[in-house]
């Protein structure tokens, strides 16, 4: 079962995402954004330390926004050794309202692909659930305990709105006019407002000032309109003053998703995610409070907010290390890792692998597939990749699966030969939780809960062009390309340093550039490679020559002196 939720079934179905995530084992969780990459100067760098990628992504990334949130929670049945899935795409959105009033990049190249991928926009923008972050919430409530909202609000109301405000006053006043104490008018707030919050919070206030011998109620997805005497009405308006009822369901409507993020973070539910660390930073951003602007400070508040992080890229990377060649996956994109496990040889490297099962009983994984339905069959499920409810359940069972064959490592015969528990499938990959990649940066992870483990990248290779002549930054960088993922920036106008992905290409690098006509290449040394140390065998060497032509001089004038004097 997926399920795609907007500002139109959010609230109908909020109760029900509420009872799985809290019956779930774990969620796994998957974003869509509005871009990546804000300026080129952002760009990743095999020379990025860990608090220099989240400085590039913090800037990178502010003012992008999550268009999609993909939330599959996992629950586990123990005797039928089986996960069962729920998975649910939700489109967000920022609504304006009042003094708020978000401003957001785009990527063309970010939007292309999602248009390849048939991303809905218009659901994205039209029905998009409401969220604030912290900041814009406790602004709204000033507004609100002012009492200066309801002004602000009028003077936005636009000529259409007056229209539609105009026409259901009309038509409450023609009802009124017959109507007795007790009777109730329901007013389809959907049709009239079009999901409009702001336009909604006027209508009711509009009603309540016109007439005076009525009251509106928010009931759901309708506006109830109940003919009052004025003992009620008085009564009513002392509880709105105390109470800030209207206010309050505002306030609930504009929070939105924001209460689904409050919730996964009072639940502490593992979270599992892809290349999880971009999208722990926009979630932060967005759903919580602005990004810190230091790493550790990041790294801090995350891990109260989500004390268990999976990552299943970094999963994979470590997977590597355990399995044959033969048991190796081409890539670990997400879905040619899901595919790996999805149709059968990725599944059953350890026996006893648990069924994953979505809501409706489809079984994803049908091990007696022939190998040409699973051919047509992974064709289909391609059309669905990169859309944020789907990739958060292939993450998931990539999870579930990776989890299942590290327990069998690290338990070894405590549990051959019967089903595993949730739980020892936690235990089992319970060393790697909050480690997340990095790409292309001189870390391959990041610890969300201590120090960044130390570089396992080659040492920089230091490059000097031979004869003084300038160095070509570019022209480095395309000969040493095809040794691998590399990057090259400048150290001086004849000199250039260059970060190498892996240790058998900076090896090759070295061997094969070791008699090369115009650049002389070395590993990097901080000290013998420094300007400071340069210069100073710089200055060494046109001493020593001084020191040398002087010393030459005055053997010289010593062996001259005797001879002149035995001249008679």
């Amino acid at each position: 079962m997926m399920v795609e939720i907007t500002r139109n079934n959010f609230e109908e179905k909020y109760p029900e995402i509420e009872g799985r995530l809290r019956s779930a084992v774990f969620v796994a969780v998957d974003t869509e954004f509005t871009g990546l990459l804000s300026d080129p100067a952002f760009k990743p760098s095999l020379f990025d330390t860990g608090s220099e990628r989240y400085g590039k992504l913090r800037r990178s990334t502010e003012h992008f926004l999550i268009m999609q949130v993909g939330i599959t929670a996992f629950r586990f049945i123990e005797d039928k050794n089986k996960y069962k899935a729920s998975k649910y795409t939700f489109y967000v959105f920022p609504r304006s309202f009042a003094s708020i009033d978000n401003i957001f990049m785009c990527q063309s190249s970010s939007l292309e692909f999602l248009c390849q991928n048939h991303f809905d926009f218009n659901k994205f923008v039209y029905d998009g659930v409401p969220y604030l972050n912290q900041k814009e919430e406790a602004h709204l409530r000033k507004e609100l305990s002012k009492g200066s909202l309801f002004h602000q609000l009028d003077r936005t109301v636009d000529l259409d709105d007056e229209k539609s405000i105009q026409l259901v006053c009309s038509r409450v006043a023609k009802w009124a006019a017959s109507a007795v104490q007790g009777d109730t008018l329901d007013l389809n707030n959907l049709d009239i407002c079009q999901g409009d919050i702001r336009l909604s919070y006027v209508m009711h206030k509009e009603l309540r000032q016109r007439f005076p011998d009525i009251w509106s109620f928010p009931e759901g997805g309708l506006i109830r309109v109940k003919k009052i005497s004025h003992m009620q009405r008085k009564a009513l308006e002392e509880n709105e003053e105390q109470h800030k009822t209207l206010e309050e369901t505002v306030m609930h409507s504009l929070l939105g998703f924001s209460r689904l993020f409050k919730l996964l973070t009072e639940l502490k539910k593992p979270i599992v995610g892809h290349n999880i660390l971009l999208d722990l930073m926009i979630m932060y951003n967005q759903f919580h409070e602005q990004l810190p602007t230091r790493l550790n400070d990041f790294k801090e508040e995350i891990h109260r907010l989500f004390p268990v992080i999976y990552d299943t890229k970094f999963l994979s990377f470590q997977m590597r290390k355990i399995l044959i060649k033969e048991d190796m996956w081409n890539s670990n994109i997400l879905s040619h890792l899901y595919c790996f496990f999805k149709e059968g040889r990725g599944r059953y490297l350890v026996l006893y692998s648990p069924i994953i099962e979505l809501e409706d009983g489809a079984e994803i994984c049908n091990p007696k597939e022939t190998a040409s339905n699973v051919s047509e069959q992974s064709q289909d499920l391609n059309v669905k990749f990169h859309e944020a409810g789907w990739d958060s359940y292939c993450t998931g069972y990539c999870f579930i699966r990776m989890a299942h064959i590290f327990a069998h490592v690290t338990c070894g015969s405590l549990v051959f030969g019967r089903i595993l528990t949730s739980r020892e499938h936690l235990l089992g990959v319970s060393s790697k939780k909050n480690c997340v990649n990095v790409i292309r940066a001189n870390i391959s992870h990041m610890c969300l809960d201590g120090p960044d483990p130390p570089s396992d990248r080659p040492n920089w290779l230091h490059v000097q062009a031979k004869g003084f002549r300038t160095i070509d930054v570019s022209k480095v960088a395309e000969l040493f390309a095809r040794y691998g993922s590399v990057d090259v920036k400048p150290f001086t106008r004849f000199r250039a340093l260059v970060a190498v992905g892996n240790h058998g290409s900076a090896k090759d690098i070295v061997r094969q550039f070791q008699k090369h006509k115009e650049l002389r290449v070395s590993y990097y040394h901080p000290l013998w490679h420094s300007s400071v140390f340069q210069t100073f065998l710089g200055t060494g060497a046109v001493v020593s020559c001084g020191m040398c032509a002087y010393f030459l001089y005055r053997q010289f004038s010593n062996i001259q002196t005797p001879s002149a004097r035995s001249v008679p």
